[in-house]
C-alpha cells in the first residue's frame, strides 16, 4: 500500500493562504475565471447608434447619426448650396442658348440706328422681340427639361452631380401635376425675362425663391415647393 506523500511535500503544489491547512481547496483555484472565453460584451453585436452591425456603413443618406428629421422629410434635406449649384449646373446651358438667340434675333429684327432715328416709332416693338423670342425659346426648353426629368426620378443633371433629389412631402412620389406646377412656377418664369419691366420682375421673384428657400422652417421650401408639395432632399449615396 502505497503511503500518500505528507502535506507540503509536492513540490508543484502552491502554498496555501495564510491561516489556511494544506489539501483544502482555495478558492478560484483550478476553476474557471470568471468571463473567461466568454464573448466581450458588444464584440461582433450590434454597435450602438451605429446603424447596423460591425463594419455597415452609415446611413444611406448621409446624414448626421441618430439626427431627427423634420416632420414632412423622408430624408435629410438637401443644403442650401447644394440647391444653388445644381440651378447653376442646371441653368448654364439654357443661358448660353438665350444669348445666342437673342444675338441672331436681334441682328434679324432690330432696326438700324438711321432707321430708328427717321423713325422712332420703329424701337418700340422691335427691340423687344428678339429678347422676348430668345427667353421664351431658351427658358421654355429649360421649363420643359426640369419637368421631364423630376418626373423621371426627382434628379435632374445638377441634382446628380450634388447627390440630391425632388420628393413629396411626406415620403411620397410626387405627381406629374404636382412636378408641372413646380416647373411653371420656376424655371418657368424666367420666360419673362426678354420683356424689359416683366424681367425684372422676374429676377426679383427668383431672388424671392432664394430667400424663402433659407428662411423656411422646418422644410427650406420655396414657393414653388409649397405650391406643388415637395421638398429637396439628399439622395442615397
Amino acid at each position: 500500500m502505497t503511503a500518500e506523500p505528507p502535506p507540503g511535500s509536492n513540490p508543484y503544489e502552491p502554498p496555501p493562504p495564510h491561516g489556511q491547512q494544506y489539501g483544502q481547496p482555495q478558492p478560484g483555484y483550478g476553476q474557471p475565471q470568471p468571463g473567461y472565453g466568454q464573448p466581450q460584451p458588444g464584440y461582433g453585436d450590434p454597435q450602438a447608434g451605429y446603424g447596423g452591425p460591425y463594419g455597415a456603413g452609415p446611413a444611406p443618406y448621409g446624414g448626421p447619426q441618430g439626427a431627427p428629421l423634420p416632420p414632412g422629410a423622408p430624408a435629410p434635406l438637401a443644403e442650401w448650396w447644394e440647391r444653388l449649384v445644381a440651378r447653376i449646373i442646371d441653368g448654364i446651358l439654357f443661358s448660353i442658348v438665350y444669348g445666342i438667340l437673342a444675338s441672331i434675333l436681334t441682328s434679324m429684327f432690330a432696326p438700324s440706328l438711321a432707321d430708328i432715328l427717321a423713325n422712332p416709332s420703329l424701337s418700340t416693338g422691335t427691340l423687344v422681340l428678339p429678347g422676348l423670342l430668345a427667353a421664351i425659346i431658351a427658358y421654355g426648353a429649360y421649363a420643359a427639361y426640369d419637368y421631364v426629368l423630376h418626373s423621371k426620378d426627382g434628379q435632374t443633371l445638377g441634382k446628380k452631380v450634388m447627390k440630391i433629389r425632388l420628393a413629396g412631402v411626406g415620403g411620397g412620389v410626387p405627381d406629374s401635376a404636382a412636378v408641372m406646377k413646380r416647373s411653371a412656377i420656376f424655371p418657368g418664369v424666367l420666360v419673362l425675362y426678354g420683356i424689359p419691366l416683366l424681367g425684372w420682375l422676374a429676377a426679383i421673384f427668383v431672388l424671392v425663391l432664394g430667400v424663402l428657400i433659407l428662411t423656411d422652417k422646418p422644410l427650406q421650401q420655396g414657393l414653388h415647393d409649397k405650391v406643388a408639395g415637395t421638398v429637396v432632399v439628399k439622395a442615397p449615396r
